[in-house]
């Protein structure tokens, strides 16, 4: 790239940065104050993973398999969405407790890495109109719409999904590679982009590349048209088109050191599942007329209605290109043609389930419309750069009257208190932004050079005073303000996990009833925070999660949410002990569980230990309890179950409660329902779960009148505590729906769990351990003593394709304790068990890999040799 156009896009980074930069300091934003763009799941889940990802960098946790994802699993799923981007490795110069100071760090970096990309592809795509390097003109187009891409309505609303924008600024990278491939016949040149835009995020990449074809496909037709359609010109596209396969195939497989083992990992869970139903449903999400009328300054994308805001300055030149004479109808066909495209496919259905990867989306709406952004963008620049300077300057004022008029007679679709406001402010801008650039270019041609630089300044000022503008609209939609009270949670939540960790350094997993963020309703979807401080745990929320685990949560009592997550956060005692669970931190006392008093507390967590909590390794007896004695339908008989089976017995740890109901309403339209439950006298915990057939709009749980939470929706619990005081005899509880709730009739359950029996229980179950027991992330080493030939070890480990088990150095058979927890047979006497894990695919996606290096290698020289004997 010659030196006249490296500074563009030096500009172009520059400008982009310098903006963020004093927005942020002047806002308050981190490093610089309290906000951050660290919202919705960044802060609920991402800035855990890239405390995670610190901890992997420095040796302290594992990058395939870690016991910190929910009851431990493969974390190449979660490495290659989340932090796969090449700047993660900036994490490295930042605290754990200075995340959203990177956080904040990483959307400048690649918020303006994106200007400089489309700057790139402006230049690489427009070469041939951009023969003087000196035209100011031309140069100012160029840099303007960089940083409106740079800087356009998606990078700011979909700030908080860090991941997404290494798509962003890699897109440009790979529609120039498609235009390169057709024009001087560089498969390389796409290939590169595509595997490393797949390798920074699979599921942007996958995106980009679907799009990528619709880009070949309009390319193909403003070649064909310049051709004249000739023979050779159809010779040369179908060509182009094999060439366009080659570099495809090659880029995914080139990227499928992490793309395989990463589709392994899903195959885990339903997540993996691809959804076609909405293929054949040909309705439309929303009014395309919305396009028009959102797009205004500071505009949200909601469903139905997309906000593509990327500055007036693209706008105006991409309805001048349709109102200019000197552009061909065959041009304007194709363009308008393929502008209508790119709003389709963010409207009809079929492009939707197509571009969201044939997956259901309910949430970050319009999560590509960047591609249609990129769109307007580019036919904004053929205007600018092929034609405007044959053209007269004032046609982008008549392109602002007629974008204002179509604005103010769609005001009516607009939405929100300030919409007027946000329509008229929009309007006046549009209208004296190409007053000024139209005064400027017509002083320029006329080397008027005192007006010029005057018309320039003016221009340029009202161009990036109203972009900074709309991102600061943006910053205000899109923030939260907690960097202050992270730093003080991080710092405490980390001191007391390490104190725990020194005081007692045996196999266990922690859990905790309350996280850095709660909602009112005492829940929370925060369930990542092991990542963040390296323990073991029975939480997790990610994009791969695995179902025989949730599954076997949600038998003893954790229930399941959505496809990601099981709640967690409501402790059972039974189930806790049977997880390994030794300390819990809670806000609240919880009878059965033992204050540690000997940690400083120095936030209103505190610590408790489960007394009767079973180790990770045990040795039990094949018994005569069968899987059919199994009831998953009732978390309590279950555990019940699993304690027989591991005790050798039946034995009942958890006692039913008699209880009566009362109801308001009638049958479909129930007010409210009462229970009113007899405890039992004694040294008893209490627990009740009440099923439900279907999820009901906002239910509330009221428990004794102590306290509320959310019940058979969004992120409520199933099994919940009870507190009762000693020798107290009665609790009441009551459930209610404004709109009606569906319980599972004559279902409910009330339990009590005898401690004594569990004492009991517990005290025999771990009386016989494993001589030596090491359990690390991707390793487990035993050695034990079998007494008879049908003893068992137990181990608290989640099933994974990747683990392989060996007994005594020969591969072992194995079986599951509900398709999920290890048990493997032993051998009278001595048994060596070790367990080493590998992640799935792995090896065969490197080979993979390397075959895809390897073609890209062999058909670049293919190409030069070709070319070389052409001349």
């Amino acid at each position: 790239m010659k030196k006249n156009n490296r500074q563009l896009c030096f500009y172009s980074f520059t400008v982009t940065l310098l903006t963020l930069l004093l927005l942020f300091w002047h806002y308050g934003y981190a490093p610089f104050g309290d906000n951050s763009l660290a919202s919705h799941d960044a802060g609920i889940q991402y800035l855990n993973f890239y405390s995670y990802f610190k901890d992997v960098l420095s040796g302290k946790n594992s990058l395939t398999y870690t016991f910190s994802k929910t009851l431990g699993g493969n974390c190449i799923g979660v490495f290659s969405y989340y932090l796969t981007s090449p700047f993660m490795l900036l994490s490295v110069f930042f605290k754990k407790s200075q995340l959203h100071s990177f956080f904040d760090l990483l959307v400048i970096l690649k918020l303006s890495l994106a200007s400089f990309t489309f700057c790139w592809f402006l230049i690489g795509r427009f070469r041939k109109y951009l023969a003087d390097r000196s035209d100011l003109v031309k140069n100012s187009c160029i840099v303007i719409l960089s940083v409106s891409y740079g800087l356009c309505q998606y990078n700011i609303a979909q700030s908080s999904n860090l991941m997404w924008l290494d798509g962003v600024y890699m897109l440009p990278l790979i529609l120039l590679g498609v235009y390169r491939l057709l024009y001087s016949g560089s498969v390389w040149k796409l290939t590169v982009p595509v595997a490393l835009s797949i390798l920074f995020n699979w599921y942007i990449g996958g995106i980009n590349c679907l799009f990528s074809g619709i880009w070949l496909l309009l390319e193909l037709c403003i070649y064909l048209i310049s051709s004249d359609f000739s023979k050779k010109a159809i010779s040369h596209c179908l060509r182009s088109i094999a060439r366009y396969l080659t570099a495809m195939i090659s880029g995914v497989l080139c990227s499928c050191v992490l793309f395989l083992p990463t589709v392994s990992a899903m195959r885990n869970s339903n997540r993996g599942a691809l959804d076609f139903s909405t293929l054949l449903n040909f309705n439309f999400t929303g009014n395309f007329s919305t396009v028009l009328s959102n797009y205004v300054f500071g505009s949200v994308s909601k469903e139905g209605s997309v906000s593509m805001f990327c500055g007036t300055f693209a706008i105006t030149g991409l309805i001048a290109l349709f109102l200019s004479g000197k552009v061909s109808a065959r041009l304007k066909t194709v363009l308008g043609s393929f502008a209508v495209l790119f709003v389709m496919i963010l409207y009809w259905k079929p492009f939707c389930t197509v571009f969201s990867l044939f997956k259901a989306v309910s949430s970050f709406w319009y999560r590509y419309s960047y591609l249609t952004i990129f769109g307007i963008l580019f036919i904004a620049a053929f205007f600018y750069l092929a034609f405007l300077d044959k053209e007269s300057p004032f046609i982008l004022i008549r392109s602002s009257v007629i974008f204002a008029g179509l604005l103010l007679l769609l005001r009516h679709n607009a939405k929100g208190d300030n919409a007027l406001q946000q329509t008229c402010t929009t309007v006046l801008i549009a209208f004296f932004t190409a007053a000024a650039f139209s005064i400027f270019t017509a002083f320029t041609r006329q080397q008027l050079n005192l007006y010029r630089w005057t018309a320039f300044i003016a221009a340029a000022g009202l161009i990036l005073g109203s972009t900074a503008y709309n991102t600061k609209l943006l910053m205000d939609e899109y923030h939260v303000s907690e960097d202050a009270s992270y730093k003080l949670y991080s710092a405490i939540t980390q001191k007391q996990i390490r104190d725990i960790q020194n005081m007692d350094q045996s196999l266990y997993r922690i859990s905790q009833t309350t996280t850095q963020k709660m909602l009112p309703s005492n829940t929370t979807s925060n369930y990542d925070e092991a990542f963040a401080f390296n323990y073991r745990s029975i939480s997790g929320y990610t994009s791969s999660p695995d179902d025989n685990q949730r599954d076997f949560l949600e038998h003893i009592g954790y229930t399941k949410c959505g496809e990601n997550m099981n709640i967690t956060n409501a402790s059972v005692i039974g189930a806790d002990a049977l997880l390994s669970v030794k300390y819990t931190l809670s806000p609240y006392k919880i009878n059965g569980l033992e204050e540690v008093s000997s940690i400083d507390n120095d936030q209103d967590k505190k610590i408790y230990r489960n007394p009767y909590a079973l180790p990770m390794g045990l040795i039990y007896t094949d018994s005569r309890i069968k899987n059919e004695e199994a009831d998953i339908s009732n978390p309590f008989e279950y555990q019940n179950y699993l304690y027989s089976l591991l005790y050798g017995e039946k034995v009942s740890v958890y006692e039913p409660l008699d209880f009566s109901r009362t109801s308001e309403g009638d049958s479909k339209k129930h007010k409210a329902q009462f229970y009113s439950i007899d405890l039992k006298q004694g040294n008893y915990v209490f627990y009740g779960n009440i099923p439900w057939d279907a999820l009901m709009d906002k239910a509330m749980l009221t428990v004794k009148n102590k306290y509320k939470t959310r019940y058979s929706w969004w992120l409520a619990p199933s099994v919940f505590y009870i507190p009762a005081d000693q020798n107290e005899s009665q609790a009441t509880v009551s459930i209610s729906s404004k709109a009606g709730y569906y319980i599972r009739p004559d279902a409910e359950q009330f339990y009590g769990l005898n401690l004594d029996t569990l004492s009991q229980v517990t005290q025999k179950i771990s009386s016989s351990q494993p001589d030596e027991l090491t359990i690390e992330n991707g390793y487990v080493h035993a050695v034990c003593n079998a007494t008879s030939d049908n003893q068992r070890l137990y181990l608290s480990v989640p099933y994974d394709k990747g683990w392989n088990v060996y007994l005594n150095g020969k591969k072992a058979s194995y079986d599951l304790i509900d398709n999920c927890m290890y048990s493997i047979p032993l051998e009278k006497g001595e048994n060596t068990i070790e367990m080493k894990y590998t992640c799935p695919v792995l090896y065969a996606g490197i080979a993979v890999s390397v075959f895809g290096i390897l073609l890209t290698i062999t058909v670049t020289l293919a190409e030069n040799k070709k070319r070389r004997f052409k001349k």
